[in-house]
C-alpha cells in the first residue's frame, strides 16, 4: 500500500463548562463532544523522504506550522521512518471555527500513517501522541459519536445518547482564536475565582435520551467571552434565536453556532427559513450546514 484516504469529521460541543484555570495556563473543563457529518478529506501518500502538505484552502503560511504536518513529523521521528509522507487536504470544515477541523486532520494523519506504514500503534499510545498536538485531537482518535471530555478535554468517556441528532450550523465567516477567547474569559466578569462547585454533569445517560433534555443541556461557558471579542457575534446569536425560536450556542471557542433538530426535514426547513428571512447581503460570508451525528 502506497497511499490511503481518510475522512476527518468535524465536532460540536453540546455543552462546555470551564471548571478552573490550571497552573500550566490551560483550563480544566467538562464537555460533551459530538462527531458530526461534515468532514475534510485526507490523502496520505508515501514519498522517499520529508513531509509535504498540500491543501485546497489556505491554512498556514508555512507547512511546518500546519498541525497535520506536526502529526506526521512526530511519527516519523518517533518511529525513525526512512521514508516520508505527502498529505493532501480537501477542506470542508471551516478553519478556526470551533468545529475541530485542524484537530481532526491531525488525528486522521496519525491514524492513517499508523496503517500506511504499519506502525503497530495501539489506541492508548496514539491518544498520548494526539494530546501533544492539541486538547481536542484525542477525541478524534476514538471511534465514538459522543464522549464526555474532562481535564483539558483529553480524559474521555464514551457515552451512548441512543439517537442521532440533526444540526443547523452557521459559520459566520470570520475566524476565532482559541487562545484569545480563553484570555478574554479569564479577564472578564465571567472569569473563575474559584473551582466551579455547581457543575453537575451526568457520567452516563439513560438510553435513549429525551430530545427536550438534550436541548435544555446546550450551554457554553465561552460564549460570553467570544461575544466580547466580536460584538457582531452577539447580534447574530440573538437574530438566529429570535428567527428560529431555538437555543443557539457556540461550538468550542467559536465562532460557529448551532442548534438541534429531531430530524433532517426540520433542519432543512430551518435552513430554508434563514435564506428566506435574512437578506443575502447580511449572510454573504456565512456558511450554513445541515449535519447529522456521525
Amino acid at each position: 500500500m502506497t497511499s490511503i484516504e481518510l475522512s476527518a469529521p468535524a465536532k460540536v460541543n453540546l455543552f462546555l463548562r470551564i471548571l478552573k484555570k490550571r497552573k500550566d495556563g490551560y483550563h480544566d473543563l467538562h464537555t460533551l463532544f459530538e462527531r458530526i457529518g461534515i468532514a475534510d478529506k485526507i490523502k496520505l501518500t508515501k514519498i522517499p523522504r520529508g513531509i509535504k502538505v498540500h491543501s485546497d484552502s489556505y491554512i498556514t503560511a508555512r507547512q511546518i506550522d500546519n498541525i497535520a504536518y506536526k502529526a506526521a513529523d512526530i511519527l516519523i521521528k518517533k518511529k525513525k521512518l526512512r521514508s516520508g509522507v505527502r498529505i493532501d487536504i480537501e477542506k470542508n470544515i471551516p478553519i478556526a471555527a470551533g468545529m475541530g477541523g485542524g484537530s481532526s486532520d491531525a488525528a486522521s494523519v496519525l491514524i492513517g500513517m499508523n496503517r500506511l506504514f504499519d506502525l503497530g500503534l495501539k489506541k492508548p499510545e496514539m491518544a498520548k501522541i494526539a494530546l501533544k498536538l492539541g486538547a481536542d485531537v484525542p477525541f478524534f482518535i476514538e471511534d465514538t459519536s459522543f464522549a464526555i471530555g474532562k481535564g483539558v478535554g483529553e480524559r474521555l468517556n464514551k457515552v451512548n445518547i441512543g439517537k442521532k441528532l440533526w444540526h443547523l450550523i452557521i459559520y459566520p465567516g470570520f475566524k476565532s482564536a482559541t487562545k484569545g477567547i480563553y484570555e478574554a474569559f479569564d479577564k472578564g466578569p465571567f472569569a473563575l475565582t474559584q473551582n466551579r462547585r455547581d457543575v453537575r454533569i451526568q457520567p452516563c445517560f439513560p438510553t435513549p435520551v429525551d430530545f427536550g433534555a438534550l436541548e435544555a443541556m446546550l450551554y457554553n461557558d465561552l460564549q460570553a467571552a467570544a461575544v466580547t471579542k466580536n460584538r457582531a457575534l452577539d447580534g447574530i446569536i440573538k437574530r438566529l434565536a429570535s428567527l428560529l425560536g431555538k437555543r443557539i450556542i457556540l461550538s468550542g471557542s467559536g465562532p460557529s453556532l448551532f442548534c438541534l433538530y429531531k430530524d433532517r426535514k426540520e433542519a432543512i426547513s430551518a435552513g430554508k427559513e434563514l435564506h428566506r428571512r435574512i437578506p443575502a447581503a447580511d449572510r454573504k460570508l456565512w456558511k450554513i450546514f445541515i449535519a447529522k451525528t456521525l
